[in-house]
């Protein structure tokens, strides 16, 4: 099923768009849900990290669309964002959140078939394992490969991506399991590593690729040395 937002401020045209969408996904024989919004904050206020796609317009009142899909981009690495405008000057600036595309207002069908068409041949087979997390700002999708260490913080956890740092309001016994098959091991109570991301070890320190300095403890160190010498070699 391909999970699809479209965000514009005529009820009208997002209503037009549903329609050609659920007819072109009849049409291939792909199962489809869409939710509609009517302008940026709305969407962001009830964006769900479980969309594929988002169409998006960028002229609209109160937060228009390109920031809207900045505010996406900080939490949502995968999904494709299509912009809908009748203004393709926009089109450089779209770059800064990875759009997938522009289409031009008023949208044909064989243009939404095509964007349809390009999310199940490429997207989708290209999707980046993600680790799904929730706090206060909402939910964010992070990519597995991107995450150097997780520690226990104020009660909760602290995720260290390579480029931000997100609370997550699970316990660290359920990301372990989560991460586990991809080559993170526990070095302390409070600390889960990304075994890709050691650069060597000293004492009882960890230094990570990213200049990060780690505990381990006496207790784990046996065991977190034997799974990184398995990972090292290949068999994890």
């Amino acid at each position: 099923m391909i999970k699809i937002a479209i965000c514009d401020d005529e009820r009208r045209f997002v209503d037009q768009i549903r329609d050609i969408l659920e007819e072109c996904c009849e049409e291939i024989g792909q199962m489809v849900y869409i939710e509609g919004f009517y302008d940026g904050r709305m969407l962001l206020d009830q964006y769900s990290c479980q969309f594929d796609v988002v169409f998006l317009d960028i002229r609209m009142p109160q937060m228009d669309g390109m920031e809207a899909a900045k505010k996406i981009r900080e939490r949502d690495p995968n999904v494709t964002i299509v912009f809908l405008t009748s203004v393709i000057d926009w089109a450089i600036k779209g770059y800064d959140v990875k759009a997938a595309n522009y289409l031009r207002k008023p949208v044909k069908k064989e243009k939404l078939i095509c964007e349809i068409d390009a999310w199940i041949e490429n997207t989708r087979m290209k999707k980046q394992e993600c680790l799904l997390v929730e706090n206060k700002e909402g939910q964010f999708r992070i990519p597995i490969g991107l995450i150097s260490y997780v520690e226990t913080y104020d009660r909760n956890l602290l995720i260290h991506t390579e480029k931000r740092e997100i609370v997550c309001y699970k316990k660290l016994k359920q990301i372990k399991e989560r991460l586990e098959p991809y080559g993170f091991a526990q070095s302390h109570k409070g600390i889960l590593v990304n075994m890709s991301f050691v650069n060597n070890i000293s004492g009882n320190e960890i230094v990570l690729i990213t200049k990060d300095k780690l505990q381990i403890s006496r207790s784990m160190k046996k065991e977190f040395m034997q799974r990184l010498a398995v990972y090292l070699g290949g068999k994890l």
